[in-house]
């Protein structure tokens, strides 16, 4: 039987190779440890761009805030508001938004609270109104249905 290292017991390494098999470890260490670092720098660019190319949230402008918390024709109160008084009305609109922001369990705001806020201000201005009636599975204004008709004479009889 051949010895496989040049050694009496067979087992020895031959001079130089044990060296050589050190050195290739070394490497291998090495190429696995800058594998790594590779893939960590790799993980850490693919962050960066994901963060720089994410959709930035878009910030709501207070009017907007506002009118997301509006029901029950708050936003016809507000835009009439806008109207009559241009530069008074968004002072009032930043201080509610700013309200809004710090109180996010806050609760809706009807169009009648808002119109009331800004008549306690003295910021007086009237809405259209108009009442509706049922008449026959149809909704009627009110006028309309007291209006006097040529032929029929008054509607009330």
């Amino acid at each position: 039987m051949a010895s496989l290292g040049g050694g009496r017991d067979g087992l020895a390494p031959r001079k130089g190779f044990n060296c050589r098999l050190d050195g290739l470890s070394t490497a291998l260490e090495e190429d696995a440890e800058l594998r790594r670092i590779n893939a960590k720098k790799m993980a850490q660019l693919k962050r960066r761009v994901e963060i720089a190319t994410a959709p930035k949230p878009v910030e709501r402008s207070n009017r907007e805030i506002v009118m997301g918390t509006l029901y029950d024709r708050g936003d016809e109160v507000l835009q009439t508001a806008y109207s009559y008084y241009p530069k008074e009305t968004p002072i009032v609109v930043d201080y509610l938004a700013k309200y809004i922001r710090e109180h996010k369990d806050a609760e809706k705001i009807s169009g009648g609270e808002l119109l009331e806020v800004f008549r306690s201000l003295g910021l007086r201005f009237s809405l259209k109104t108009s009442i509706k009636v049922q008449e026959k599975g149809k909704f009627v204004d009110l006028k309309d249905k007291f209006k006097f008709n040529k032929d029929d004479g008054p509607l009330g009889d």
